[in-house]
């Protein structure tokens, strides 16, 4: 049986991750599980370089253990494998966009016009200022594999329910006029990820005033057929 290069034990990875002794006793004031933590959270830093910058599928162990200066055995305390790790690098991306889109929607006024496009800046801005993130975002995680795929939906499904629940509260009762908060906000997420992708793919060419012109005129063209809609039915009760 042929072994995954994934799997290969880089024998000139440096030591500094080696193991300490006397196994689960305090070292330096950090004792075993907080020191295991640390070492997770430094391949997952050293991942989003690695995959951000030559990508998932020529990335191996050895790359990702070298970056973040550990040896193989301290990648398999963590991970099970490189797709493992990929989720984790995921997951970290997809939490700190989503918390600093709240931050950001916090403090912006409750108009669906200001709040959309306060959203959209956050998430141009948190693409350009590291293209890592988009790489792991909206590039390969849809090529890394069904499991990867499914966090992805998951991911995606957070960010619309987001959206629709503040669609709900701004236009309460929109399914009187035949309209569905969940189908309105997947497809806003939907398109964002489309316009998003391209904007990586031509490595931000675009200027980001261009990106969000553009992507607001999705969201306004909505929020204004939802407006004269509500606005008709008004009219006619």
């Amino acid at each position: 049986m042929e072994i995954s290069k994934n799997r290969v034990n880089p024998s000139n990875t440096p030591e500094s991750g080696a193991p300490v002794a006397g196994g689960g006793r305090r070292y330096g004031g950090v004792d075993k599980d907080e020191r295991q933590r640390q070492r997770r959270e430094r391949l997952v830093a050293a991942a989003l370089g690695v995959f951000g910058e030559q990508g998932y599928h020529v990335s191996t162990v050895r790359d990702v253990c070298r970056h973040a200066e550990l040896t193989s055995r301290y990648f398999y305390e963590s991970f099970e494998g490189m797709e493992a790790l990929f989720e984790a690098v995921y997951l970290s991306v997809s939490r700190e966009l989503m918390d600093k889109t709240m931050g950001v929607l916090q403090r912006t006024p409750l108009m669906p016009e200001q709040l959309a496009e306060a959203a959209l800046r956050t998430f141009l801005e948190f693409i350009r200022e590291d293209p890592r993130r988009a790489r792991v975002m909206l590039i390969d995680a849809f090529t890394v594999g069904p499991g990867i795929q499914r966090i992805s939906a998951e991911s995606n499904s957070d960010f619309a329910n987001l959206i629709g629940s503040f669609i709900e509260m701004l236009f309460p009762n929109l399914d009187k006029v035949g309209l569905n908060p969940n189908l309105i906000s997947n497809g806003l997420v939907g398109s964002n990820i489309r316009l998003a992708t391209m904007w990586v793919e031509e490595k931000c060419a675009t200027p980001l005033e261009e990106m969000l012109r553009n992507m607001m005129a999705i969201f306004t063209a909505s929020i204004e057929h939802a407006r004269k809609l509500m606005s008709e039915a008004d009219a006619k009760s």
